[in-house]
């Protein structure tokens, strides 16, 4: 149960900070030592990470596996993986309507 609350918390902080930050022209580029955060408002929060801080995530942190997907819908929040997908095209992909 711990690990799905770490999963969710992690989900939260990168689905929350996509759509304000893509609103707000924010960049979602992260550097070492750098730290980004959602609020229940809504509100992107950056922060540069100090040494205890640093040794918090490493203790209580998960990383997000490559080709993570959040997606937020009616105030819930949503997590997929990449994948190939029936018929061969992947996840993304089909997430993406035709213009």
């Amino acid at each position: 149960m711990y690990s799905v609350h770490k999963t969710f918390a992690a989900a939260a902080l990168i689905v929350g900070l996509a759509a304000p930050a893509f609103a707000q022209n924010i960049s979602m580029e992260l550097s070492d030592r750098q730290a980004m955060m959602i609020t229940p408002s809504g509100k992107v929060m950056r922060m540069n990470v100090g040494t205890s801080g640093h040794g918090m995530m490493m203790k209580h942190g998960q990383p997000v596996q490559a080709g993570a997907i959040f997606y937020m819908s009616g105030g819930k929040l949503y997590m997929a993986w990449d994948r190939p997908m029936h018929g061969g095209k992947m996840f993304r992909d089909e997430l993406v309507e035709a213009n």
